[in-house]
């Protein structure tokens, strides 16, 4: 197995580190509430700088600390304004913890999922799908043909939708959110194949369904949002048959977008994120970039390496592993791979696209 591989250069990240941490001191200065709408604003053009900055063929080390240290300046002067006066005191009963983990996070992605307009739902999802498996050799008409899969956290069910599009003969999407289970099952009324979707609510940490049961699991950008990490690999050895196959993404580390990631979504946990929906939504973003500005910004993330989670397939029965190093233009991967200028420094291993077979 011969894996692309990405070392962290933890010198590098010094000054950005830096620069995160003056944000995130001054973000917790402004503790009255009546500061969110300039928070959301901060929060907001910060991730949204990121997309244009990262577009640029030049070191995004100083651009990342010129904006942070910008974002700080604002927060400060509007602090030593003197003009709010604690009328808001901070709401304390916003954080995540494990009793009310599960709820939160589904509510978060089902709050997102049930805005999603039809053609990011079947279009996109289908074609991006499409494009992505066929630069790395994969027919996907034959490797879905006929197969029953799982998809493991299907959210919305959209790609529930484009596998069964490719011909999966029946598709059961699990996940822990009824909203968008109920929102899936709705889609599924308005396209020929939907017959064959069939949507289930349950835990990816105890999956409802018998050992060695399907011929696939399908598990796209869920895992690293869990309290499970491990145990949702487990699982998916347990219910897959024999022979059978895994699509697993997680997201890699060591680039500044982890940090950039990191640090707005630490930060922001003190504003509701249904306040933060209402207003990305407000300003025009369309549906798919509001689904992604939630994930990365409320979203819990495990971050782990490409080595750490190679080394989990295998111990859990996972075998010939190969990951797939291409994407459409906006992936990641598909910077990193193409050698495009400072992607590794931006993206660091970026998204990990693993194709693997049970033993």
């Amino acid at each position: 197995m011969n894996l692309p591989t990405v070392q962290p250069d933890l010198q590098l990240h010094t000054a950005t580190v830096a620069a995160t941490e003056r944000y995130t001191k001054t973000w917790h200065t402004l503790s009255d509430s009546s500061y969110w709408p300039l928070k959301m604003f901060v929060a907001l053009h910060l991730w949204l700088w990121h997309l244009d900055a990262f577009k640029k063929d030049e070191d995004p080390v100083p651009l990342f600390v010129q904006a942070f240290d910008r974002a700080t300046a604002l927060l400060e002067f509007a602090r030593d304004s003197g003009v709010c006066g604690g009328q808001f005191p901070p709401h304390n009963d916003l954080a995540l913890n494990e009793h009310n983990f599960e709820s939160r996070v589904s509510g978060l992605f089902c709050d997102a999922w049930v805005q999603m307009t039809d053609d990011i739902y079947f279009d996109e999802a289908y074609a991006f799908t499409k494009e992505r498996f066929e630069k790395s050799g994969v027919n996907l008409e034959e490797f879905f043909g006929g197969k029953t899969v799982l998809d493991a956290g299907c959210g919305s069910g959209k790609f529930s939708a484009a596998l069964a599009k490719f011909g999966a003969a029946k598709v059961i999407g699990l996940d822990i959110g009824e909203k968008g289970l109920a929102f899936a099952r709705e889609q599924a009324k308005k396209v020929s194949y939907g017959d064959r979707l069939e949507y289930r609510c349950g835990s990816l940490l105890d999956i409802p369904l018998p050992d060695a049961s399907v011929d696939m699991v399908w598990s796209n950008g869920v895992i690293h949002h869990t309290l499970g990490y491990e145990q949702c690999i487990a699982e998916f050895s347990r219910v897959l048959k024999p022979g059978g196959r895994l699509f697993l993404y997680v997201n890699g580390r060591f680039g500044l977008l982890e940090l950039l990631q990191d640090t707005l979504r630490k930060t922001n946990v003190e504003i509701p994120r249904e306040l933060f929906l209402h207003y990305v939504m407000s300003l025009g973003n369309n549906s798919g970039r509001v689904y992604w500005l939630m994930d990365c910004l409320y979203s819990p993330y495990e971050w782990k390496s490409k080595a750490e989670v190679v080394a989990l397939l295998e111990k859990h029965g996972f075998a010939d592993i190969k990951q797939l190093i291409r994407g459409v233009s906006i992936d990641q991967i598909e910077q990193v791979t193409m050698g495009l200028p400072y992607a590794e420094i931006k993206y660091g291993e970026a998204q990990l696209k693993f194709l693997a077979m049970r033993i």
